[in-house]
């Protein structure tokens, strides 16, 4: 058995399946989390290319399937995506509120997931452009509903990642009938250029940024939290794949500065929209953004430290993304408006969904004592040394969210006419608390993400 046929075929298989169990949500759910669960501890465990023992079944996992011509290749390289991928999936699908999120969230989100994992193994590289524009489809009918208000921000979110398509082809075509000579460098250069615009409206990188807060804001903050917290991820390791793929890409002297300045004006510009939003959900989107922005960075190393910076960084990003759409939902449930006003004391009626939300926000701008601390620290640790305007910069950002926290912890403890009450449930209680002491642990800790990151840093992509 293939690789592709367990991470991309089986996936696909029961989401079809699950379309016929549209009425038992909770068959749906428990499939979903058995299915997820299930691929992601086989990335975690399982080395591609030796032998699986399931009981007494052996599988030979290989690394390559043919498909209509074009290969689909996933070999240990990828097993962090794979894994963090499906566990991405585990967890927005454990913590799916079966009442408040529409059914089709289980089948729709496994065909994404292993739409997304297709992209990154299809090759050439070409056809992941086409991949992409089907999981952003699906994606169209997973947060589509009949609320007017949303129309803007999902057509912007089409509209954005569907232009993207026809640079990613564009540079693609040009790559295909060029050969990597100093003769050819004026189309090497027009290549790298249209593949930039093509990354940087997948990425939302500015000035292409602003579907993400219109997005965040448009549909229902578990729907959108779930999509832009797989999606961006999902590409930036496309990105380092292609970019690993292509000697004269990676060894180019502009790919360098341009990855760090674009990471940089990210950090800067989003931090400064946080510090004066007054819309909760689209600070979401902006949290999002931040996030793109260091990875953008860290990148821009073109160093091993760099890959292994990111890889540790996925870790607080995707948990306290996770905790600020489960805080979030929570709140939205209960018909709390999500903006300053609808904030106002709100932390006097839910205590624990307020506190997850803020603490996931100190954890993204990398507030000491938090997950996120040790990354940023050393982060700008290696910055310093290439640019000191460059770290300035960043901490200008970061203190920008830093703002945009503090005006919202003012908000959510102001007096209010109601006294002190807890209304999430016990289940509730317990998910947050145990996502805030992960969070408390791993930045107290670092070395135990190190721990477990360290088995899947042998094989990362080169990129010098």
């Amino acid at each position: 058995m293939s690789a592709p046929v367990i991470w991309i075929v089986f996936p696909l298989v029961v989401a079809l399946g699950q379309l016929f169990l549209l009425k038992y949500p909770t068959i749906l759910k428990l499939t979903g989390i058995v299915v997820s669960l299930l691929l992601a501890l086989i990335a975690f465990f399982q080395p591609i290319g030796n032998v699986l023992r399931l009981g007494g079944m052996v599988l030979d996992i290989r690394p390559d399937l043919q498909f209509l011509g074009r290969a689909l290749h996933l070999d240990n390289g990828d097993r962090f995506i794979l894994a963090g991928l499906f566990g991405i999936l585990f967890i927005y699908t454990f913590l799916w509120n079966t009442h408040t999120v529409p059914a089709k969230f289980a089948p729709l989100s496994l065909a994404i997931s292993a739409i997304l994992v297709a992209a990154l193994a299809v090759q050439p590289f070409l056809y992941a452009a086409v991949l992409v524009e089907l999981a952003v489809l699906l994606m169209i009918v997973l947060v589509k509903d009949n609320q007017m208000n949303q129309e803007k921000g999902v057509i912007r979110f089409l509209v954005y990642l569907t232009l993207a398509m026809p640079f990613i082809l564009f540079s693609g075509w040009i790559l295909g009938g060029t050969q990597a000579s100093p003769s050819e460098q004026g189309n090497l250069l027009g290549a790298a250029i249209t593949l930039m615009i093509g990354f940087s409206l997948w990425l939302a990188v500015f000035p292409f940024h602003s579907w993400v807060p219109q997005f965040s804001r448009a549909v229902q903050p578990y729907l959108s939290g779930f999509i832009i917290s797989l999606f961006p991820i999902v590409v930036l390791f496309v990105a380092v794949n292609y970019i690993s793929s292509l000697v004269w890409l990676r060894s180019a002297s502009y790919l360098a500065p341009v990855l760090s300045s674009t990471g940089i004006i990210m950090i800067v510009t989003t931090g400064l929209w946080a510090s004066v939003e007054r819309d909760v959900k689209r600070v979401l989107g902006y949290c999002v953004l931040l996030e793109t922005g260091f990875s953008l960075i860290m990148i821009s190393f073109k160093s091993e430290q760099g890959l292994i910076l990111m890889y540790h960084s996925l870790f607080p990003r995707v948990l306290s993304l996770a905790l600020m759409v489960y805080s979030l939902s929570i709140l939205h449930q209960a018909g709390i408006a999500l903006t300053h006003d609808g904030f106002q004391g709100v932390i006097r009626q839910y205590p624990f969904a307020a506190s997850g939300f803020l603490i996931s926000l100190f954890t993204i701008s990398g507030f000491p004592l938090f997950a996120a601390f040790p990354i940023r620290l050393e982060l700008l640790y290696q910055l310093g040394h290439i640019s000191v305007p460059s770290v300035i910069w960043t901490v200008f950002g970061l203190s920008g969210l830093i703002f945009a926290v503090i005006r919202l912890f003012r908000v959510m403890t102001l007096p209010a006419p109601n006294n002190w009450r807890i209304h999430e449930s016990v289940t509730q209680v317990i998910i947050i608390c145990t996502v805030i002491l992960v969070l408390i642990l791993a930045g107290l800790f670092p070395q135990l993400v190190e721990g477990i990151i360290k088995p899947f840093t042998a094989d990362l992509p080169l990129l010098k």
